[in-house]
């Protein structure tokens, strides 16, 4: 069993997803920014190299936990990891203006052109934001005015069965969002939500999709290394 598994990841094409952490990357303002430095090094007579890492747990590309919005909602640490992989939809939203509303009739579009979203499927929204990414000072434009998931939007999922939702922008409501009513519905169902992931634009528009999020006791949300994996 163990060498049909390594054979079958052999025959598949690994996609980065996650974003590099480094000090000056773009976080939510007010939230806990990345900072690193050495805790021993070799300069220094330690004999090794380690360092100290201080980031808040919406920092990066990371994963949503109920706990975020939903008061007594499950924490990272409570989350089955199962859910994190199957098969990935990328849905191609880059032709949208700014700040506007990923419909319902949006996704039943897409549908009509690349097979239905099915139950447990791991649908992710390209906006084309992962190619926005920028350290501080040069992150305004990965700041300001991404579309995102509307309420009927997130309904329409929900109701076909689909727990996770990621989009490579900051966030899964459009950058105008008040009352956040993606991850209102979302987190509120048990749903998970994955932010900030890198090369989107590199998926078809099905593959196979693996997150792993750190095991944080109490946490609302955790970094993840996030993966694709593509047949060719």
């Amino acid at each position: 069993m163990t060498n049909d598994l390594v054979a079958l990841l052999n025959q598949h094409r690994l996609i980065e997803l996650s974003h590099v952490y480094e000090e000056g990357m773009p976080v939510w303002p007010g939230d806990g920014r990345f900072f690193m430095s050495s805790a021993e090094t070799f300069a220094a007579g330690d004999g090794n190299y380690n360092c100290q890492l201080s980031f808040g747990d919406h920092c990066g590309t990371h994963i949503d936990a109920p706990a975020h919005f939903i008061p007594g909602g499950k924490c990272i640490d409570k989350v089955d990891i199962c859910q994190l992989t199957g098969r990935g939809r990328c849905l191609d939203m880059t032709h949208l203006p700014q700040n506007s509303a990923i419909t319902r009739a949006t996704i039943a579009d897409w549908e009509g052109r690349y097979g239905e979203i099915a139950a447990k499927d791991i649908v992710l929204f390209h906006t084309g934001y992962d190619k926005k990414w920028r350290c501080r000072p040069d992150h305004t434009a990965f700041m300001n005015g991404w579309p995102g998931l509307s309420a009927r939007g997130a309904d329409y999922l929900l109701g076909k069965g689909v727990t996770v939702f990621g989009t490579d922008a900051m966030s899964l409501d459009d950058a105008g969002s008040k009352d956040y009513p993606a991850h209102q519905a979302i987190l509120s169902a048990g749903g998970l939500i994955v932010e900030s992931l890198a090369n989107l634009y590199s998926l078809p528009t099905a593959f196979t999709f693996i997150a792993l999020p750190l095991r944080i006791k109490g946490g609302s949300a955790s970094p993840v290394r996030a993966v694709a994996l593509v047949q060719d």
